[in-house]
């Protein structure tokens, strides 16, 4: 007859937790939603790989969201009747492979919070539901999107008008320069006609002179 391994020995039956009780079967979190009744995750609709057990510590913290999970309910959840020598190592690991599969960190947490020499808290908005439903991140980003249009139109709208205005502008910087060259043309041509007009004047005169003075010399 084999002996127990050191390393573990069986709990009473009393050690057994009562099983978790969720409002919905799925629970949405971030870019995340976890089917509590098959044990599956999915982060963008696409399903992530996840052990049994780190699966199993993720709904004991989501049951518990925003309240404190001592490291021994932790314990007592994944290994009921199991006492374990290494329970830190076991617990810390299974925590650590937990926010790897969220992408968390535990120096600036968006999920788990490690709460000094007590436990864990889940402290990311959860929503329940009977049915599957869209991540939250991804409903967030939808209605972002939806704006986006909008904004794009009346920044296009802007443009457009922009565009407009600056055509109209540079027809009428246009034609005031065209103005101006044909006055500029039309006062050289009435100059240069007032100053042909005086020499044929000043002609007329000069010829007169000549022609009275020789009429003079002629009758004297």
């Amino acid at each position: 007859m084999s002996t127990p391994s050191p390393a573990l020995a069986r709990r009473p039956p009393e050690s057994v937790v009562a099983t978790l009780v969720f409002p919905g079967r799925y629970a949405r979190f971030g870019a995340f939603q976890a089917d509590l009744e098959r044990e599956e995750l999915f982060q963008d609709g696409q399903r992530v790989k996840v052990q049994a057990k780190v699966f199993q510590g993720l709904s004991l913290l989501l049951s518990r969201g925003g309240e404190i999970v001592t490291r021994e309910e932790v314990r007592r959840h994944l290994w009921p009747d199991t006492l374990l020598s290494n329970l830190d190592a076991n617990v810390n690991t299974t925590m650590n492979k937990l926010r790897q599969v969220l992408g968390d960190s535990p120096e600036s947490p968006a999920f788990i919070e490690t709460i000094p020499r007590r436990g864990y808290s889940f402290i990311a908005s959860v929503e329940f539901s009977s049915i599957p439903g869209t991540p939250i991140a991804e409903r967030v980003k939808t209605v972002s999107d939806a704006s986006v249009p909008a904004t794009s139109q009346a920044g296009a709208s802007g443009a457009v008008w922009f565009k407009k205005y600056a055509r109209t502008v540079l027809r009428v910087i246009s034609l005031l320069i065209a103005g101006m060259i044909v006055g500029a043309l039309l006062a050289f041509v009435w100059f240069f006609a007032q100053a042909k007009n005086q020499r044929a004047a000043t002609d007329v005169k000069v010829s007169a002179a000549l022609a009275g003075g020789e009429f003079e010399r002629n009758s004297s």
